[in-house]
C-alpha cells in the first residue's frame, strides 16, 4: 500500500470521486433551480410581462395539443419558445402529436396543417395555425373567457372607422383587440336609440363634427350607469362635447402641445413624444414614450363628487400654444400671458360614482327607486388629446399601441392585460456597401488560401530534409 503507484492511483480515485460528486451536486441544484438565459435581440423566448400576467392567474386548466413531425426543426424551435411558458404555471400542459403517425386524432381535431396548436379548457376549443406567443396568448384568452366583453367605436362624425385600413383607419386597433379577447363592433347612437346593455367600453375616436345633444344625452346617460368612456379629441375639433366634460370635471382649450425636444427624437417640434406617466394602473411599469402626430391640452377640473386624474404628460420644456395663428405661420413663441406653460396635461380619467337604481315595491305594491351607498356603480370617462397616434399609420409605433390598449384594458376592467405585449422576432439584416462586399469576400478567399500555401511550403520543406 506504501508504493508509488498505489497511493498515485489512490489519490487519482479520491479526486474523481469528488470531481463526480461537485457534478452531482451541481446538476441537483440545476434541476431545482431552473434558470434560461434569453441572449436574443428582442429577448424573443423571454415572455412579456402580459403573458405571464395572464398565465399566471388561469381560472382553470388549458392543455395544449401541438401537431409537429416528430424530428422537425419546427418542433424543436416551439419547443424551446414555449418551455418558459409551460414552466410559468401549473395550469398549463401540452402533448405532441405526430400527423402521420396519429391520423386518427388529426382528423378528429380538423388538423390541416402542421404546426398547428389545438387549446382545450373545459368544453371550449381553440386552433392556433402560427403558434407565436401573442396567438397563443390569444387562443389561451378565447379558451378560459366564460364570454366576450363588448367594446363599441362610435361613427357619424368623422370619426376613424374601424373597417378603414388606410393611414388613419383603425382595423390594426380592432385585430389587437380582438386578439386581446375582445368582441370589437361599431356604434350608430342615433340609429340604436341607446347605447347597448352588454357595452363594457365605448370608445369615441376623434368626432370632426358636431355631437347632437340627443346623442350626448345618449353617451351621458351611459356613463350615469356606470359605463367606461374613451375619448379621443385632435386639435381644433368641433366636436362640441365641451359642456358635458365641464361636469365630468375635464376642460380642453382649444390648443395645440409644442415640445422642442421632440427634435431629439427625430420628430417635429409640433409632434410630441410623451414619455412623462403619473402613477396609475394603466401607466404602471410602463417606460416606452408615446409619439403623438398633433396633440391638444387635456386638463382636469374641480367638480364635487368626481375623482380626475392627469396621467399623461409633455415635457417642462414643452407649452400648450393658443395663438394657432403664428403656428400656422411657423412662428410660435412661448407667451407667459396666454399659453400654458409646460409640463402640460394631455390625458385625463374622470372617475365617478354612480347609484344603481333598483325598484322595490311599497307596502301599497307601488314601485319606487331605492339607492344606497353600498349599491353603486364606477363610472369612468378617459380623454385623452389625440386620435391619430393609434391609427394604422402610427399604432406599432414605440408605446403607442400599448399605451392604447392598456387604457381599454383598464377600462373594460381587465386588468391582467395592462402590460408590455408580447414580443415578435426581429429582422435586422446586415447591409453592406459594395467595398465591404468586396472587403469580405476577399477576406473569405485569401484567408483559408494562405492557410493553404503555408501548409504545403512547410511539408516541401520536412519532404526536403
Amino acid at each position: 500500500m506504501k508504493k508509488r503507484t498505489v497511493l498515485h492511483g489512490t489519490n487519482s480515485l479520491v479526486l474523481l470521486a469528488v470531481f463526480l460528486g461537485i457534478l452531482v451536486f451541481i446538476n441537483l441544484i440545476a434541476f431545482r433551480h431552473k434558470q434560461l438565459y434569453d441572449f436574443t435581440e428582442t429577448g424573443l423566448y423571454t415572455l412579456s410581462p402580459q403573458t405571464k400576467k395572464i398565465v399566471e392567474t388561469l381560472p382553470r386548466k388549458v392543455n395544449m395539443i401541438a401537431f409537429f413531425q416528430t424530428g422537425s426543426p419546427e418542433k424543436s424551435s416551439f419547443q424551446d419558445q414555449m418551455q418558459a411558458l409551460i414552466e410559468s404555471s401549473e395550469k398549463l400542459s401540452i402533448s405532441f402529436i405526430d400527423p402521420d403517425k396519429n391520423p386518427a386524432i388529426t382528423k378528429k381535431y380538423g388538423i390541416t396543417t402542421y404546426g398547428t396548436i389545438v387549446l382545450e379548457s373545459g368544453a371550449k376549443e381553440s386552433k392556433v395555425k402560427d403558434p407565436t406567443e401573442a396567438n397563443l396568448v390569444n387562443g389561451i384568452l378565447k379558451v378560459v373567457k366564460d364570454q366576450q366583453k363588448v367594446i363599441r367605436f362610435m361613427e357619424g362624425h368623422g370619426e376613424k372607422r374601424i373597417s378603414d385600413e388606410e393611414n388613419q383607419g383603425l382595423s390594426v386597433v380592432k385585430e389587437a383587440l380582438e386578439k386581446d379577447g375582445f368582441q370589437v363592433e361599431s356604434f350608430l347612437p342615433l340609429q340604436a336609440g341607446e347605447v347597448p346593455a352588454d357595452t363594457k367600453l365605448l370608445i369615441i375616436p376623434g368626432p370632426e363634427k358636431p355631437v347632437a345633444k340627443e346623442e350626448q344625452k345618449i353617451i351621458e346617460d351611459y356613463l350615469n350607469s356606470g359605463g367606461s368612456v374613451l375619448l379621443l379629441l385632435d386639435p381644433q375639433s368641433k366636436f362640441g362635447m365641451e359642456d358635458l366634460l365641464k361636469r365630468w370635471s375635464i376642460d380642453i382649450p382649444d390648443s395645440f402641445v409644442i415640445d422642442p425636444m421632440s427634435k431629439l427624437f427625430g420628430g417635429d417640434y409640433a409632434a410630441p413624444v410623451v414619455s412623462q406617466y403619473i402613477v396609475h394602473d394603466i401607466t404602471r411599469d410602463f417606460v416606452l414614450p408615446t409619439i403623438f402626430p398633433l396633440l391638444r391640452m387635456v386638463k382636469a377640473g374641480k367638480v364635487d363628487g368626481i375623482k380626475t386624474t392627469e396621467f399623461l404628460q409633455t415635457g417642462a420644456n414643452s407649452w400648450g400654444e393658443t395663438n394657432l395663428v403664428a403656428l400656422n405661420e411657423g412662428k410660435s413663441q412661448f407667451d407667459e400671458k396666454s399659453d400654458f406653460k409646460g409640463p402640460v396635461p394631455v390625458a385625463v380619467i374622470s372617475t365617478r360614482e354612480t347609484p344603481i337604481q333598483d325598484p322595490k315595491l311599497n307596502p301599497d305594491g307601488d314601485t319606487k327607486t331605492s339607492t344606497t351607498s353600498k349599491n353603486t356603480r364606477q363610472a369612468q370617462l378617459v380623454v385623452i388629446g389625440d386620435s391619430d397616434f393609434v391609427g394604422n399609420k402610427y399604432f406599432n409605433f414605440s408605446g403607442n399601441g400599448d399605451l392604447f390598449l392598456n387604457t381599454t384594458s383598464f377600462l373594460a376592467e381587465e386588468e391582467n392585460l395592462i402590460s408590455i405585449r408580447p414580443k415578435e422576432r426581429k429582422n435586422t439584416p446586415l447591409s453592406l456597401t459594395s467595398t465591404q462586399g468586396v472587403f469580405i469576400l476577399m477576406l473569405g478567399v485569401l484567408t483559408p488560401s494562405l492557410v493553404v500555401l503555408m501548409g504545403i511550403r512547410t511539408w516541401w520543406r520536412r519532404r526536403s530534409l
